[in-house]
């Protein structure tokens, strides 16, 4: 009896070390984003691309409904068919809103000129959803967007035209309110899915000013305190065992 209960115990301190380690290891940041870029030269076309990021890793590539592309790691984990055709309309829409502004933009800067727009989503611990926009010009961050209160935040000099430009068209904050806020709520809990991961909570993946820290990316990043006390119960329910187990065979000599 005293063999068993000792066999126990120790698969049971095993038990507790494996699922810690697993906690642990789980600690992916769970953040997407999708970075719309439109640009023009001159008295060219409009260009643009969108590419698609889970973790700062990106997976997707679109140019057009016919030219959706997922790839990489994530991607080849991923239904690149289920994932274009769920995304291709909203992701449409925002490429024409943002050539729309960006068009408007042109008039008042009047110069070559490259729009990137990021929209993020990410889960807080207490398992709330924050999503946010950053806007680019010409690699310049002029505007961050917080979904939850529908407010732009000059964070660059001489965004305060563009900001008013976009708060005089209701349609655009309601875009950029709904499509991060919903759509790409549910992307994430899409991609998630097909890649079997765990929704786990994590920092905002921008890093404008009143913001949250970027998260960490796709490579694990133990927690050490954590193991400093899963590390030390283990060895002491280890050595436990040990003594059960030399008590046990001292006993049965002397019997």
């Amino acid at each position: 009896m005293a063999k068993k209960a000792a066999a126990e115990r120790m698969a049971l301190c095993f038990s507790v070390l494996l699922i810690c380690l697993w906690s642990v290891l789980l600690n992916d940041a769970a953040s997407l984003c999708y970075i719309f870029t439109v640009g023009k030269s001159g008295s060219g076309p409009w260009r643009h691309k969108v590419q698609g990021q889970l973790n700062k890793e990106t997976f997707l590539s679109y140019i057009s409904i016919d030219n959706c592309h997922v790839f990489g790691v994530l991607g080849s984990r991923l239904n690149a068919t289920k994932i274009c055709e769920k995304q291709n309309d909203i992701l449409n829409d925002g490429v024409n809103l943002i050539k729309q502004q960006a068009s408007h933009i042109n008039n008042i800067i009047r110069e070559a000129l490259t729009v990137q727009a990021e929209m993020c989503c990410w889960n807080e611990e207490d398992g709330h959803l924050n999503a946010s926009w950053d806007i680019d010009l010409n690699g310049h961050k002029i505007l961050h967007f917080d979904s939850s209160t529908g407010k732009l935040t000059e964070v660059g000099p001489g965004s305060s035209r563009i900001k008013e430009l976009l708060k005089e068209d209701r349609h655009v904050t309601a875009f950029l309110t709904v499509t991060s806020q919903g759509d790409c709520r549910s992307w994430l809990q899409e991609v998630t899915l097909h890649l079997g991961k765990k929704l786990q909570p994590t920092a905002s993946p921008t890093a404008t000013p009143h913001v949250d820290q970027p998260p960490s990316s796709l490579a694990i990043k133990p927690n050490i305190s954590v193991l400093l006390i899963i590390l030390p119960y283990t060895l002491l329910c280890f050595l436990r065992g040990i003594l059960d187990n030399d008590r046990e065979k001292m006993l049965q000599r002397m019997l």
